[in-house]
């Protein structure tokens, strides 16, 4: 029903997908290293989830993931077809400490 493309994030969503942003950025620089990945998850699975999440976001390959990387990777998770709850549940288990999750099925062509 009704078409996606132009989804953009509502506001409380854009702010909370930055809320995770600045957990993984832990040195405030705007940007998310591998480093601190892999030290927010700490886990066995750290550099796994690390791979997985940069494969995904740091769409320009630099090795790091600006703050509009990031907001441009939920928005295309959005426009996928997936609502803001959905994200909101998968924000929450990240911010718990779950595994990175993929997203089936995105659109590549952003």
């Amino acid at each position: 029903m009704g078409h996606t493309q132009g989804k953009e994030l509502s506001p409380q969503m854009r702010e909370r997908v930055l809320k995770l942003f600045a957990k993984f950025d832990v040195d405030g620089s705007k940007s998310i290293e591998k480093t601190e990945t892999i030290k927010y998850w700490k886990s066995n699975f750290a550099k796994l989830n690390t791979e997985e999440l940069f494969k995904s976001v740091d769409t320009d390959n630099s090795g790091t993931i600006s703050e509009e990387e990031w907001l441009n990777f939920w928005t295309s998770v959005l426009r996928s077809g997936h609502t803001e709850e959905e994200i909101s549940d998968e924000l929450e288990s990240i911010e718990t400490g779950s595994s990175w999750c993929k997203f089936e099925n995105l659109d590549k062509k952003g």
